[in-house]
């Protein structure tokens, strides 16, 4: 049981970082967008906007021993559309699981306006 997504973050080698969370499918873009957000300042810099990204999704549960998981180039067990977000091209996209179809594509300003929201839950 669980709510499982996988939040993908091309890096500029090509490879993409999926972040896995077991009970992270609940409102998943607009989480995303607001850690996103929470990163403007870097979205130059791949490296620390997706760890910028990734503490903002994981909040206060990097103590925990389930729950969040990374893999490369792969997702993990998952129930939902796949996001990759490019920092490079600075767009946001949503893949089927197979991640090569895609469903549609956003710049990255556009994606954050249209998706986050001021609170997280």
């Amino acid at each position: 049981m669980g709510d499982r997504a996988n939040f993908g973050f091309r890096q500029n080698n090509g490879d993409t970082l999926y972040l896995y969370g077991h009970w992270a499918g609940h409102e998943m873009l607009a989480n995303l967008a607001h850690a996103v957000s929470a990163a403007e300042s870097r979205w130059s810099d791949p490296s620390y906007a997706t760890r910028i990204v990734i503490s903002n999704l994981i909040g206060d549960e990097w103590a925990q021993t389930t729950g969040w998981g990374l893999s490369i180039n792969r997702i993990e067990d998952n129930e939902h559309k796949v996001p990759v977000i490019n920092w490079v091209a600075k767009t946001f996209t949503l893949y089927e699981e197979d991640l090569t179809t895609e469903v549609f594509s956003l710049p990255l300003a556009d994606f954050v306006q249209k998706y986050s929201r001021l609170v997280m839950v």
